[in-house]
């Protein structure tokens, strides 16, 4: 084979390679906001699509849908007020006469397409609305009507319907004229659009709504479970209202108490719908809640217990508030006579044998090995600190605070809300005090903190607790190092740019 030939056919095969690899290769992205401009950044603080855009969704298939023209005021029509004398020297004027509106931009909705990873915009600007991608497909609306594109920009499933849902498992939720079905890749109506309302598809498995008549409430629908094929699972007898939990789903009785059961994807009864709530499950348990009378106050009161993927009542609910389990311990708090609102908390594990007994007025999880607890000495003394699982006391915390940072990292401050310590991530984390000194940590992800600069004024710290401050953000690492200096006014958190397993 000739040199050349064989130069093109590397090239050639390097191109493919690439393409490929766009399409599923795998970045964190963080939504960045100035001066109502929308960009996006990567971890290092590059900005990977620039501040130019109005608006931007959510990132799916390496394409996140960017928005210009879009514009929502911050405020409301402004009013100026007249005085009535100046509009009539009786002083009678009427009192819609008294304000008059001033001229002020319109809201306006833009256009929407689709960036991708680089920064290139690949879809251009021309949508009135626009999803995530997701299985290659978004869905778009054209001429005030939803229909789907492919990854080109190609009209796929063509804008037919009122509403859409994403693609899940190759169906997605479309709606016309009030009834709810669903297509394939192809845009064929696979399942008829039969129902009062529908939910994508999970685990080859999707909830869908019927028209009901409630006797004793004002509901109108119960819900049901179909399969990818639209086979209808589940009896008419059950109303299932929520999502998968190991495999497992939650449902009450039409016309019933208002108690949860659960039953699996089979339509089999696993549990008999005994509780007022189920919550997910945890650790291989479901924290659940049934209501029980109190012999010395006649009243009816909460109480929680949990149970396993089988239904059975590891833990007797008797509990008068408790925790999800997490890394198989979960926090608890019994009933007392004190009337105080005051709980005593203690912990225990998966099989529900304590692990430190009911001494804390205050017992919250920071990580597996770092607690968040409170003592009552007397009437007018407490100490907050921190403890380990077998409850010995790490660090007293005198007058600070801890703050949750998110994804298991918690901040300690002093009194001037200034970061003084990092607790949390199973980890030691060194934290220098000095270099931290008049900053306010914000959140957490990924390795990294968002920050501000303190706060000095009354007037700073008054808009920033009514939500109005124009306060910056930026980013610091772990080790106290600055990623980006605080100039945006929003970073929102980092997002995978694909959804691809």
């Amino acid at each position: 084979m000739p040199t050349c030939m064989k130069l093109r056919l590397l090239l050639m095969l390097i191109g493919f390679y690439c393409v490929g690899f766009a399409q599923t290769e795998k970045k964190r992205l963080a939504l960045v906001r100035l001066d109502n401009k929308y960009g996006f950044i990567d971890p290092a603080g590059r900005e990977i699509i620039p501040l130019i855009y109005d608006d931007a969704g959510a990132w799916g298939n390496n394409l996140v849908p960017v928005n210009i023209g879009k514009y929502t005021p911050d405020y409301g029509p402004p009013k100026i007020y007249i005085d009535p004398g100046s509009l009539n020297p009786k002083g009678d004027a009427k009192v819609n006469e008294q304000y008059k509106p001033i001229e002020f931009k319109k809201p306006e909705n833009g256009k929407w397409g689709y960036c991708n990873t680089l920064g290139q915009l690949v879809i251009p600007i021309q949508f009135t609305k626009a999803t995530f991608f997701n299985e290659g497909m978004a869905g778009v609306k054209v001429d005030g009507k939803w229909g789907f594109i492919d990854i080109k920009g190609k009209l796929v499933v063509q804008p037919i319907y009122d509403t859409v849902g994403y693609f899940s498992q190759g169906l997605a939720m479309v709606a016309k004229d009030d009834a709810y079905g669903y297509v394939n890749l192809k845009g064929d109506e696979v399942i008829k659009l039969q129902y009062v309302g529908a939910e994508t598809f999970e685990k080859g498995y999707a909830i869908v709504y019927e028209k009901h008549e409630f006797k004793t409430t004002l509901q109108k629908s119960i819900g049901r479970l179909i399969n990818l094929k639209g086979k209808m699972i589940t009896d008419a007898k059950y109303d299932i209202r929520y999502n998968f939990s190991n495999g497992l789903i939650s449902f009450t009785v039409p016309d019933g108490d208002y108690s949860y059961g659960l039953m699996n994807t089979s339509g089999q009864i696993i549990k008999q719908p005994v509780y007022r709530e189920i919550s997910d499950f945890y650790n291989g348990l479901a924290k659940v809640m049934v209501y029980k009378k109190d012999n010395v106050y006649d009243e009816y009161f909460s109480n929680y217990g949990y149970i396993d993927i089988n239904g059975k009542e590891l833990i007797k609910p008797s509990f008068a508030l408790a925790d999800d389990f997490n890394y198989g311990l979960a926090t608890v708090a019994r009933f007392d006579d004190k009337d105080d609102g005051i709980m005593d908390r203690a912990l225990i594990n998966t099989k529900g044998a304590f692990v430190i007994s009911y001494k804390y007025q205050q017992l919250t999880m920071l990580d597996a090995n770092h607690f968040l607890a409170r003592v009552n000495k007397n009437e007018y003394q407490i100490e907050d600190m921190i403890i380990n699982a077998q409850g010995k006391k790490i660090k007293s915390l005198n007058n600070k605070g801890v703050d949750n940072l998110g994804n298991g990292l918690f901040v300690i401050k002093n009194e001037n809300n200034e970061p003084i310590g990092l607790v949390g991530l199973n980890k030691q984390i060194t934290f220098d005090v000095a270099q931290n000194k008049n900053r306010n940590f914000v959140s957490y992800q990924f390795g990294l903190i968002r920050f501000h600069n303190a706060t000095s004024t009354y007037e700073e710290r008054r808009e920033l607790e009514e939500g109005i401050a124009k306060i910056k953000l930026g980013l610091l690492d772990l080790k106290g190092k600055v990623i980006i200096m605080p100039k945006y006014n929003e970073i929102a958190n980092f997002e995978l740019t694909t959804n691809n397993p």
